[in-house]
């Protein structure tokens, strides 16, 4: 049992570094979409749409890549209990 517990442990791990870099993943795409879309420094007829749509698609993506990492990391913390 105490090898389980190892293996739970280190995926535990892996789980909880994976949530932090999909953070910083979010946190750059959503201030990057930010300043694309600040119409004081971009006038709207220049506004990069296409890219910032692309941008809003990857940060939906992590964040949902999040979600599912956020719940093993619950499911993991409680079977180690």
């Amino acid at each position: 049992m105490s090898l389980e517990r190892a293996a739970m442990r280190g995926r535990l791990s892996e789980a909880k570094e994976k949530r932090e870099r999909l953070r910083f993943r979010i946190k750059g795409e959503a201030d990057a979409i930010r300043a694309k879309l600040n119409t004081v420094l971009t006038p709207p007829d220049d506004l990069d749409v296409p890219v910032i749509d692309e941008q809003w698609d990857q940060l939906k993506s992590a964040w949902a890549e999040l979600a599912v990492v956020n719940g093993e990391i619950a499911r993991l913390e409680e079977a180690l209990r």
